[in-house]
């Protein structure tokens, strides 16, 4: 443990389980170690340069989402398109090409 890390993550009431402690605040934190039931506590730490680096792989992942969203808006308007122009084609000619 360093100066500037995070606790992320405490270990639960009951059980094995951790739960989060992002934007829990210290006084809640330093509560759930304190009613903790048995007689050790597990936290995850969390370093500002491992904050960074979660913060860079967040951002890419945001611009992935938005790129594959604008790609299937671009690929509903082109098929709304295409139906459009082929709704024109059939009002147009003739029912099913036969009168």
């Amino acid at each position: 443990v360093k100066e500037g890390d995070i606790v992320t993550m405490c270990s639960a009431t009951f059980g094995d389980q951790m739960w989060s402690t992002r934007g829990a605040g210290l006084t809640r934190v330093l509560a759930a170690i304190r009613v903790r039931a048995g007689p050790t506590v597990s936290l995850v730490f969390e370093s500002p340069q491992q904050r960074k680096m979660k913060g860079a792989e967040v951002a890419k992942q945001a611009a992935a989402a938005r790129d594959a969203r604008e790609r299937a808006q671009a690929k509903r308007d082109e098929l709304l398109k295409e139906l459009e122009a082929d709704e024109k084609k059939l009002k147009k000619g003739k029912f099913l090409g036969l009168f």
